[in-house]
C-alpha cells in the first residue's frame, strides 16, 4: 500500500475528521424525532420532529462532504473546493460558531466562558469549544491546499471532469 504524501491528501483526511465528529451530534437530532411523545404536548413533538429533520439534514451534508472530498477534492478540481467552501461557511460557521457569537453573554464572558469549556462544566462553554476546533480544523483544511487548486495548470487536468 502506498501512502500519499501531497498536501490535498493530508487536507482531505482533515476534512474527513472534523466531519466525522459531526456525525454523534446529528444522529442524536435524528433519534429525538422516534422517541415516544405520547405524554408530550403538541409544541415539544413539533420540536422533536424538527430537531430530526435537522439531524438528517446534518447527516446528509456530512456524506456530501465525504464524497466530494475522497473523489473531487483529491483529484484537485475546482468546483470541489468551493462545494467544501459552502459546506465549511454553511455547515460549521452556521450551527457551531454563529449562535454563540450571537448570545449576548459571549461578548461579556468570553474568558470565563473558556475556562468552563476547558474545565468541562458547563454545556454550551463545551459546544463552543468544540464548534471552535472543528471550526478551525476545517478552514485548515480548506486553505491549505488552494495555491494547489487555483495555481496556473496546463495539460488535461485544466478541463478534467469526474
Amino acid at each position: 500500500m502506498r501512502i500519499r504524501h501531497d498536501v490535498v491528501f493530508v487536507s482531505s483526511v482533515l476534512f474527513t475528521i472534523a466531519l466525522a465528529c459531526f456525525i454523534p451530534f446529528a444522529w442524536r437530532n435524528v433519534l429525538e424525532g422516534y422517541v415516544d411523545t405520547q405524554g408530550q404536548d403538541v409544541w415539544m413533538r413539533t420540536a422533536l420532529l424538527l430537531f430530526s429533520h435537522v439531524g438528517e439534514l446534518t447527516l446528509a451534508l456530512v456524506f456530501i462532504g465525504l464524497i466530494v472530498t475522497w473523489t473531487g477534492y483529491l483529484n484537485k478540481a475546482r468546483w470541489t473546493w468551493f462545494v467544501m467552501f459552502i459546506l465549511v461557511s454553511g455547515l460549521t460557521l452556521q450551527t457551531d460558531i454563529l449562535p454563540f457569537v450571537l448570545h449576548p453573554k459571549l461578548l461579556l464572558d468570553a474568558p470565563e466562558l473558556l475556562v468552563d469549556a476547558w474545565k468541562g462544566e458547563p454545556f454550551a462553554a463545551r459546544g463552543l469549544l468544540e464548534g471552535f476546533l472543528i471550526f478551525s480544523l476545517m478552514v485548515i483544511a480548506l486553505f491549505l491546499p488552494v495555491r494547489l487548486f487555483f495555481s496556473r495548470r496546463t495539460g488535461p487536468a485544466m478541463g478534467s471532469r469526474l
